[in-house]
């Protein structure tokens, strides 16, 4: 590659021999491969979490309940802390925050609250599930948190994967 680099630097344009075809088409299909696994790696994380099979629920998380129907619409977008997860591990009994009221709620009624950047959370899917961290930062276009881990460093995981630790 390094005549056609020369070619270009002079401005003269010449075709590519057949071992530079070879060579330019291998490199591209190993770029394209390392950025299809990465694809594939990132878009198994985030359906981890999206997979009603996870339970995800732990004590001690601030959750946001999004049952409408609920006591007529009572705790519709209120935050709870969770008390205690059941036995099924998919339930448990949050506590409203600004009512008081102690709750048993599956865990389809409620989703994660992401804490402003300093604040901590706890990853509750994915590979790092059950690890301490503190949000740097959100990425709103990967839908992501910047999180920094106290075993795995700095991570950029899917909002679902992480919780606002009360």
């Amino acid at each position: 590659l390094t005549a056609l680099e020369e070619g270009r630097e002079s401005g003269q344009k010449r075709k590519l021999t057949a071992l530079e075809e070879i060579m330019l088409k291998e490199k591209r299909k190993k770029e394209d491969d390392a950025a299809q696994r990465a694809a594939a790696k990132e878009k198994e994380e985030a359906l981890e979490a999206v997979n009603p099979d996870v339970a995800w629920l732990a004590r001690g998380i601030v959750v946001k309940i999004v049952h409408k129907k609920l006591a007529g619409g009572k705790y519709y977008k209120k935050k709870a802390v969770v008390e205690k997860v059941e036995e099924d591990k998919y339930s448990a009994q949050v506590k409203v925050s600004d009512m008081g009221h102690l709750l048993t709620l599956d865990q389809e009624h409620v989703e994660t609250v992401i804490p402003a950047t300093g604040g901590q959370v706890l990853v509750v899917a994915g590979k790092s599930k059950g690890q301490v961290g503190v949000l740097q930062g959100i990425d709103e276009d990967k839908f992501a948190a910047k999180v920094h881990l106290e075993k795995d460093g700095l991570r950029l995981l899917p909002y679902e994967h992480v919780c606002k630790l009360a």
